[in-house]
Parts: C-alpha cells; structure tokens; sequence
C-alpha cells in the first residue's frame, strides 16, 4: 500500500495520563498553537519515522527557537543582512 494511502487510515488511541500532567501538556500545546493531538503527533514524530532527520542548518534554527535566541535588527534590509538572506 502506498504511504500517501496509508496516511489517510486513522485509528483511535486512548491512554490515562494523570489529570496534572494532562492540563500541563493543554498548556505546552497551547504555548505553541497547536491541539493536543497535533502537539502529541508533532512530538512522536521522531521516534515514529527517525530517518526523517531535519538538516543541520534547521536543527540549528530549532535549537535557537527553543532556547528563544532572537536577532535585533534596526529595519527590515538590517534583518535581511543578519540572516544572510
């Protein structure tokens, strides 16, 4: 069966979590605009399919969103310059 075939074949989980972790990862999700079920998916993704390995310079643009490293810049051509692009 093709992956594309596969993908729209769904099946219901259930787990128990405990009632504060539960509330903990509505808020986790949340922060990141996203549902529990899509937060829950995001998150196994590595672990489900872990040849689909994000390159270094994403890895490095991931790892600077997480610990919120910003760039400063004066204007929009400024931005443009500090990011390279």
């Amino acid at each position: 069966m093709r992956r594309d075939a596969m993908a729209t074949q769904m099946t219901r989980m259930s787990i128990d979590i405990p009632t504060k972790d539960h509330r903990r990862l509505k808020v986790l999700a949340n922060s990141q605009g996203l549902t529990i079920r899509e937060f829950v998916l995001t998150s196994l993704e590595p672990a489900l399919h872990p040849t689909k390995k994000p390159n270094k310079e994403t890895q490095k643009a991931m790892e600077d969103a997480r610990k919120r490293k910003t760039i400063k810049a004066n204007d929009f051509e400024d931005l443009c310059d500090k990011l390279g692009i």
